[in-house]
C-alpha cells in the first residue's frame, strides 16, 4: 500500500488508523475465551468503525 493511500485511509477512519494484524487477534482471543461462550453463529466484523 503506498503511503498516500494509506493517509488517505486514515482521515477517513474513524480512529485515525488502518486495522492492523492485532486488532483482528484481540478478536480471536476474546472469541476463544470464556467470556464469548454464548456467541454463536455469528458474522463479526472488524472494520474500526467503517
Amino acid at each position: 500500500m503506498s503511503n498516500e493511500l494509506l493517509r488517505e485511509l486514515e482521515v477517513k477512519a474513524p480512529f485515525g488508523r488502518v486495522g492492523t494484524p492485532e486488532d483482528a487477534a484481540h478478536i480471536v482471543l476474546f472469541l476463544a475465551s470464556s467470556q464469548a461462550q454464548w456467541i454463536t453463529g455469528q458474522i463479526i466484523r472488524s472494520r474500526g468503525g467503517q
